[in-house]
């Protein structure tokens, strides 16, 4: 952390270097000011071990001479904006303004202006600057102090994208506790907004602390936070002492940076780091800290949308249980009776309704399979992919239709009974649009030799254009289908970490590729 406890002059001339000195112990009525550091304008040219010349300055006061030297200019334009720069000007010529003006000179004092009285007291207008525009014992976090809050950010990013649900509130303030440590803050507070209010949702003050709600338009610059925009206050100036208050020299309010916290292009939070020094912020450090909210609107909104997903499959898991709570009920009623009436039914018609009933216990199977995302798959083995390939053919009620197994796949580490549900769903699919007298093919897909996994194949008429993108939606389907077959299907794959794509090429191509892990064991 840097302290800017000193003025500078710099300059040449023996007699303004001691009017400067005089003008900065009045400024400050000899008591309690900063001290004067005085350079020459060669001292910006040579080696000083590495030390910035006009390091800790909180205001310079420069001879018109002295910033004729480029050396000069170049130090001063590279000073902080909150670090005035006073020109002390002999003769105040158009070239001279022009000088000073790309020197980023904020003031100008005419060297043979030594003052008027007022009231009998002797005022002079160097030092009415002085104490008017810079401000001792102002903080600022140099860059050092940046670079380590970027390494701590960087950090961050890591931890907090990777933050279960019940991790999201400690790993957030344990951010915030390493932020406000390394930045030297004395407190940090994140609102979210709730109904119109900005409630605090995390904090961190290493003296303990209990904000409360505020209104919108309680925070500084509301419009501006309202469009995104940082706002970043300095602390307020001491009291002045000149009536004899007995509150002289206590601080104004805290310095302050809020940035939002946006979702989805809206203000959904605020993040306010403070602190009780005479703090300026830089724009490095402003922009760390907006980093920083970046990081926890994107925690927090994820962590929203998984307890809302949670939720919502909570909701279609009771749904559908209950659903084929009541479905089964009849459906086994209707299959007893089916059952009796087996001898009195020719062999055609009794086939017919009990594919039907098949159907609907297949059918609310699915629906179940489709509620439970989270029970997706089951314990994991070596399975024999032609194998299962076959059983699930045989489960498939096509007898005109054939399945080709192209070449050998060798084992998946897959669960059987899923791995079988998703190819039998793949075959019943190409049935569904190809036809009865359908032909499939399944094979392996290679890279560099290596099976790394398999395509399902047909000679049906392929994916519509338009559903290519939504083939694997739940309801989407071309045929006379429930559209859910190829939704569990993906379901299965999502589940066991695998990719499925589709294509077209002379009928409808699945491409299904394993992980790392499973293609270990997929080769022959």
């Amino acid at each position: 952390m840097d302290r800017r406890t000193v003025v500078a002059f710099v300059g040449d001339d023996e007699s303004a270097s001691e009017r400067v000195a005089r003008s900065v112990e009045a400024a400050w009525n000899g008591a309690g000011g900063p001290s004067l550091r005085t350079l020459a304008p060669t001292d910006f040219g040579e080696d000083r071990g590495g030390e910035e010349p006009l390091k800790d300055t909180c205001g310079v006061v420069v001879t018109a001479s002295a910033v004729a030297d480029d050396v000069v200019t170049e130090r001063l334009v590279a000073l902080p904006s909150h670090v005035p720069v006073i020109a002390l000007v002999e003769d105040a010529s158009t070239a001279t303004i022009r000088t000073l003006l790309a020197a980023d000179v904020d003031d100008v004092v005419e060297a043979d202006d030594r003052g008027r009285h007022v009231g009998g007291d002797a005022v002079d207008p160097l030092a009415e600057r002085i104490r008017g525009q810079m401000s001792p014992d102002r903080v600022t976090l140099g860059g050092d102090g940046v670079a380590r809050l970027s390494e701590v950010l960087l950090d961050a990013g890591t931890t907090l994208m990777s933050t279960r649900t019940d991790e999201v509130g400690t790993k957030i303030e344990w951010t915030m506790e390493n932020v406000g440590e390394h930045a030297e803050l004395d407190r940090i507070v994140c609102y979210r907004e709730e109904d119109g209010e900005f409630v605090p949702a995390y904090d961190w003050c290493p003296e303990g602390f209990d904000p409360a709600p505020r209104p919108f338009d309680d925070f500084p610059d509301p419009d501006l936070l309202s469009t995104f925009g940082n706002v970043a206050r300095g602390s307020s100036p001491a009291e002045d002492d000149s009536e004899g208050n007995d509150d002289a020299g206590l601080a104004g309010p805290a310095a302050t940076v809020h940035v939002p916290l946006v979702v989805d292009w809206e203000l959904s939070g605020i993040v306010a780091f403070e602190s009780d020094d005479c703090r300026v912020w830089t724009d490095e450090e402003v922009s760390l800290y907006r980093t920083l909210g970046d990081l926890i609107a994107h925690t927090i909104a994820r962590n929203d949308r998984r307890e809302a997903l949670r939720r919502q499959a909570e909701q279609l898991e009771q749904f559908s249980a209950v659903v084929s709570h009541d479905l089964r009920n009849p459906l086994n009623v209707l299959s007893g009776y089916l059952s009796l009436s087996e001898d009195e039914l020719t062999s055609s018609r009794y086939d017919a309704m009990s594919g039907a009933v098949d159907r609907m216990e297949t059918l609310i199977d699915d629906l179940l399979m489709l509620a439970r995302r989270g029970e997706a798959i089951g314990d994991t083995e070596p399975v024999p992919v032609a194998a299962v390939a076959e059983d699930a053919w045989d489960s498939v009620r096509a007898p005109k239709a054939t399945l080709t197994i192209a070449d050998e796949i060798g084992r998946v580490e897959a669960d059987p009974s899923r791995l079988r549900q998703a190819l039998e769903n793949l075959f019943r699919n190409a049935i569904d649009h190809g036809g009865p007298e359908v032909s499939i093919e399944i094979g392996p897909l290679t890279d560099g030799g290596d099976v790394g996994g398999m395509y399902v194949a047909d000679d049906g008429p392929g994916i519509p254009v338009g559903l290519v993108d939504t083939v694997f939606d739940s309801g989407v389907s071309s045929a006379d289908s429930s559209g859910i077959g190829l939704a569990i299907v993906d379901r299965i794959v999502e589940a066991h970490e695998w990719d499925i794509d589709v294509r077209n090429d002379g009928g409808a191509v699945f491409e299904l590729t394993f992980d790392t892990d499973a293609t270990r064991v997929a080769a022959p």
